[in-house]
């Protein structure tokens, strides 16, 4: 957990639109709209926010049992959003629904959509699809979603080739190319030797070290949406910070929409611009920082808040 003061109380923001648009839309949003990874500050009516994700009724059930239930939410493309809960809330059942990744023998009804795409309407193979080119998921952690015995730049070459559907052929062509996009990835996430990184397999590397080679095959791809799950799990909170401090900076400069599932309220206060709630699987509040922080609506918002207040 990271040890990050809570804010003091702000004025709510209000005069803000969502409306909902297709991909072309959203992308000029991204690229012309000021992005604010702090609380955000109030914003005139003038003020028109895209948005990347749209739930309307959302529900994802397995085996007879609801892990999501009927959820309604729109995100403003652009901005960081964090959706927190207690263990056993599916966050990380909502957060990978957002990229749509769910279970085949998963049963999902309402409508998802994202960056202009309608997730629930697709086929498993169409949503693959959506993901090698928009959606990006951020699992919790490096040493789970990386092959131990494999080099991290085969890592890299993987997941473009996987992601992009190329061939062995294209991918020997660019695989000095990608290589030096993905070293200089690397070198914004604040690694100085990134050769050596690229050439280590991932036990010779820290946990933290990890975790950015994660974001930078993720950033590889230049998705629309990355939806990051725990992102300071298992790391001090020296390197949760420059963590979280990186990644909010690449998302400013590159625009794309992040979205974060966490417990931890110092992330939420200094990261998000939106807070969704979760109870198991329902959303009981949605909001801004400012109004959650002076006082949640929901009960495991106030229970959450209380604690870390302790």
């Amino acid at each position: 957990m990271v040890a990050v003061p809570l804010p003091r109380i702000v004025a709510r923001a209000d005069g803000l639109r969502l409306l909902s648009a297709g991909r072309g839309t959203a992308r000029g949003a991204r690229r012309h709209q000021r992005r604010a990874v702090l609380p955000v500050a109030p914003l005139g009516p003038e003020v028109i926010l895209v948005s990347a994700l749209e739930l309307d009724g959302f529900a994802l059930s397995v085996g007879g049992e609801a892990l999501v239930n009927e959820v309604s939410l729109e995100l403003a493309a652009g901005r960081t959003h964090a959706v927190i809960g207690e263990r056993g809330s599916s966050k990380t059942v909502l957060l990978r629904s957002l990229v749509g990744m769910w279970p085949e023998n998963a049963e999902v009804s309402g409508r998802l959509r994202a960056d202009g795409l309608d997730l629930v309407s697709l086929t498993a193979r169409e949503r693959l699809a959506a993901r090698r080119e928009r959606l990006m998921y951020l699992p919790p952690s490096g040493r789970e979603a990386l092959n131990p015995v494999e080099r991290v730049d085969r890592h890299f070459l993987d997941v473009c080739s996987v992601r992009a559907g190329w061939a062995r052929a294209r991918r020997r062509s660019r695989r000095e190319s990608l290589l030096a996009e993905a070293a200089v990835d690397l070198t914004k996430l604040g690694i100085a030797d990134p050769d050596r990184v690229l050439a280590s397999i991932p036990d010779e590397l820290s946990g933290g070290m990890r975790k950015r080679v994660l974001i930078a095959m993720a950033l590889l791809l230049k998705p629309a949406v990355l939806a990051a799950d725990d992102p300071t799990s298992g790391l001090d909170v020296t390197i949760s910070r420059q963590i979280l401090d990186l990644l909010a900076e690449l998302q400013g400069n590159e625009g794309f929409t992040l979205v974060i599932a966490t417990q931890d309220l110092g992330i939420v206060a200094h990261y998000a611009s939106t807070i969704t709630v979760l109870k198991s699987g329902t959303v009981v509040e949605h909001t801004d920082p400012a109004t959650f922080f002076a006082g949640p609506a929901s009960e495991t918002g106030a229970a959450m808040l209380a604690r870390a207040r302790v």
